[in-house]
């Protein structure tokens, strides 16, 4: 019965007919199949646990850029990175690296590299000599800022069209047919992340915030790190969910005036996906 239901639903997404509801029922019937792929786990959590995150791709990847910047900033905020410190940031970089970027950094394939950081945290974090090897993997990780979004709209469209297949929820035959619901499943997953508390860890929470604020103006989810144990805070907003949709045709003209004063070109209001298939406001 909760397939046909389903069915049901992903052929009417397929049809062209887009409601909020379909969307919340086919993210919480497909999160927990064994195939079930990250973002679609992400966000069908989301729909089941919107109070706040402690779990997920999108904390997860909060918490390695908080560590990130955390420690890169040390100096800059006046404190000293410990060795401890510099373990947490290198495991944490790794994880947010891209494949191209230890092979630019280090010269190495992510296998390699892991084996390296292992066996030179193991040293470094017990004081003993470290290969040339190994120095360089720990001195590029562990020193270091590097960010990236948990996921972009591309890879959840494609993953929740992949999914839906998978487990004959829809026809293959009807699957390009979903390609007139993408900007729509792109404001949904953006509407339901905006406002949702991320904990970093040892009780340092940041909200995410939706809105454009990017060189390209592309629409967004962003997280707040913030540092205030100087006389100005350091504050370093990071994108956590990446699309390629431009504000001025997917949101509601009430949406393009307003601002955060601190998160420029970010929305602190409740938003929604409207009757018109736009962002807007809840009211």
């Amino acid at each position: 019965m909760l397939d046909d239901d389903l069915q049901m639903r992903a052929r009417r997404l397929a049809s062209g007919r887009h409601r909020v509801e379909d969307l919340d029922r086919l993210f919480l019937g497909l999160r927990d199949r064994d195939d079930g792929p990250m973002s679609v786990r992400e966000i069908g959590d989301f729909v089941a646990h919107r109070g706040e995150r402690q779990k997920g791709p999108v904390t997860q990847t909060a918490r390695d850029v908080f560590t990130s910047v955390d420690v890169w900033s040390r100096p800059m905020r006046r404190q000293k990175a410990s060795r401890a410190d510099i373990a947490r940031a290198a495991w944490a970089n790794f994880r947010l690296a891209s494949d191209l970027q230890l092979k630019h950094g280090c010269g190495l394939r992510r296998p390699t590299v892991r084996r390296r950081l292992e066996s030179g945290l193991a040293k470094f974090e017990r004081g003993e000599a470290l290969t040339d090897q190994e120095a360089d993997v720990v001195a590029y990780l562990g020193n270091r800022f590097i960010w990236k979004p948990a996921f972009s709209d591309e890879q959840l469209f494609r993953e929740f069209r992949d999914v839906l297949v998978r487990n004959a929820i829809l026809p293959k035959a009807e699957a390009a047919q979903l390609d007139r619901a993408k900007a729509f499943l792109t404001l949904y997953a953006i509407a339901l992340m905006h406002g949702v508390t991320v904990e970093f860890g040892n009780g340092v929470k940041s909200e995410l915030r939706a809105g454009f604020a990017n060189r390209q103006r592309h629409l967004e989810v962003k997280i707040l790190i913030m540092f205030d144990d100087l006389s100005k805070p350091l504050m370093t907003p990071i994108c956590m969910f990446l699309t390629s949709l431009r504000p001025e045709a997917h949101c509601d003209a009430a949406l393009l005036e307003l601002g955060d004063s601190v998160l420029a070109d970010a929305w602190r209001d409740p938003i929604e996906v409207g009757p018109d298939g736009k962002l807007a406001l809840i009211g």
